[in-house]
């Protein structure tokens, strides 16, 4: 067996694992509080990351699989970049008063920045890689790791929260949402919106019962479609925002 089809392997592994946890710890999370939400929707985020590295909804394209599970290689330097300035973000909230959107728009627009950029020059390495490809492939590798960064994950919830016109009720109607949404002439700004589209996508079915008022014990025995919320993804940018800044000072 080649060492890529190993990594695959292991990374299903680790998503089943993962979601079978992330179901014992959500299911305790009524006695427990914020602190178990947080990890539970970390075990499923580990999950959605594993199938999202591995499948893409629309984007089969994964070379760098192999890239991403290497530890030997160095840091990309994009990823790094993005990294730090969403994790160096002051603690705070917005003119809005809502948590973590300062520091997730930060992160999302350069990494709007590094993929149009990628999108414009499509140079590849010699593993065939466009730089979006080794950044992105950096920045899912640093989610998948123990206690993972939650740059890419706080980005793209805040496209869907600026963006998305919501409620909507599947994973499909999102993807097409992204289609159809008005753009300017910046050469690969549509290939954004659909990449972002496609990451919510694969975690729509764990987005949608953060706060869903929708969503009952029945549902999923009963097979009813639980439509993803905008209150869904601001619960999503405050887990992401808990996890970003624990132990550090907010403002006096």
């Amino acid at each position: 067996m080649g060492w890529p089809l190993r990594t695959g392997c292991w990374l299903i592994i680790i998503g089943v694992l993962a979601g079978f946890l992330g179901h014992a710890f959500a299911a305790d999370c009524g006695e427990r509080g914020a602190v178990s939400i947080a990890m539970a929707v970390t075990l499923d985020r580990l999950r959605a990351s594993a199938c999202f590295l591995t499948f893409g909804v629309e984007n089969p394209r994964r070379p760098f699989i192999q890239f991403a599970a290497d530890a030997r290689l160095p840091k990309n330097a994009a990823a790094a970049r993005v990294e730090a300035l969403y994790n160096g973000f002051p603690v705070g909230t917005d003119a809005e008063g809502n948590e973590g959107y300062s520091a997730a728009q930060k992160a999302e627009e350069q990494l709007k920045l590094d993929f149009l950029s990628s999108h414009q020059s499509p140079q590849k390495n010699s593993a065939n890689q466009t730089a979006w490809d080794e950044e992105e492939a950096q920045l899912v590798s640093d989610s998948l790791k123990y206690g993972g960064d939650r740059t890419l994950d706080a980005a793209a919830t805040y496209w869907g929260v600026t963006h998305l016109s919501l409620p909507m009720l599947s994973a499909e109607q999102l993807l097409a949402q992204a289609k159809t949404m008005p753009i300017t002439d910046q050469l690969g700004e549509r290939e954004f919106d659909e990449y972002m589209a496609n990451y919510l996508a694969n975690r729509f079915d764990s987005l949608n019962r953060l706060a869903s008022s929708y969503h009952s014990a029945t549902d999923d025995i009963e097979g009813r479609k639980v439509p993803l919320d905008l209150a869904d993804l601001q619960a999503e940018l405050r887990i992401d925002e808990f996890d970003r800044t624990r132990g550090k000072s907010g403002p006096f």
